[in-house]
């Protein structure tokens, strides 16, 4: 199944049995052996290298499964009962940056054997991570609902409008200063989506969305003039900006953001997943 599972992933053969530090002859045989016993072709070669075939897309979906089930077992069975191993913790900016470091820190100092990895990206990326099993638990905010995970709400982001010091900011929007943009992630980030709603709502004209890529770079360019945008107070606050930028508070409707931990229901947590949500919860309670 694993040497299966890389051949999807690479695409080829021969990257699979490097990626294993297999010889080739051995990868091949391992896959015809495994159609031989299933009685159909698993792979559809093409010029670009394999494809799976009807069934073999079929299998993948199992393999996954079968693969993280028998780490699984290995774990229960294996483990001392004190917590170790790769934990795999998916994690948005603000919430890596200024919620987790106290709380990973102690963690780690009372459960030295857990290799912790915090895993960045937004919430839509982060869940498909976390159903795919590539991550054990997630932060993610409140615009995301799925029937096969668990969330457990552990923090509450207030979000501001952050604009230039100085910016006349008039009410209603209408007349939105045509040489300023909003400073935004790339679609999917709730405090992207909760601006462009508050906007709408106050009737502002087309605005220009400029993209970037951390919160470090959207300050700096409200900072510079650019535009506005809709940041966590809590970043404003352990970044000091409030001395370079003036923020606005807005409604809670497009205000108040909750964070949730989030697991699959369908996995029975190893011990360190297990106390690190617990001690999270009790930390946050």
């Amino acid at each position: 199944m694993r040497i299966f599972q890389e051949i999807v992933r690479q695409g080829s053969f021969t990257q699979a049995a490097e990626k294993l530090h297999y010889v080739q002859s051995n990868v091949t045989m391992r896959i015809q052996l495994l159609e031989r016993e299933l009685g159909d072709k698993l792979f559809q070669r093409t010029k670009a290298g394999v494809t799976l075939t009807p069934k073999g897309k079929i299998l993948s979906e199992y393999a996954e499964k079968i693969i993280f089930l028998s780490d699984e077992a290995q774990k229960a069975v294996s483990g001392s009962g004190e917590p170790e191993g790769v934990l795999r913790i998916g994690s948005g900016e603000t919430t890596s940056s200024v919620r987790l470091p106290s709380y990973i820190t102690k963690f780690h100092a009372k459960f030295p054997k857990v290799q912790l990895s915090i895993v960045p990206g937004n919430t839509g990326d982060l869940l498909q991570s976390l159903l795919r099993r590539e991550l054990d638990g997630a932060f993610l905010y409140d615009d995301f609902s799925h029937p096969e995970t668990a969330a457990y709400p552990v923090f509450t982001e207030t979000l501001k409008v952050v604009a230039p010091k100085g910016f006349k900011m008039k009410k209603p929007l209408e007349s939105f200063p045509e040489n300023r943009s909003i400073l935004v992630f790339k679609p999917g980030c709730i405090f992207r989506n909760r601006l462009e709603q508050w906007l709408f709502a106050q009737k502002a004209g087309p605005v220009q969305a400029v993209e970037l890529n951390s919160m470090d770079a959207i300050l700096s360019c409200v900072m510079a003039g650019m535009g506005i945008s809709l940041l966590p107070e809590s970043i404003l606050k352990s970044r000091k900006s409030e001395r370079f930028v003036q923020s606005v508070s807005i409604p809670k409707e497009f205000s108040l953001v909750k964070t949730y931990f989030v697991v699959r229901k369908d996995v029975t947590p190893t011990n360190a997943l297990k106390e690190f949500r617990d001690g999270l919860l009790t930390s946050t309670a």
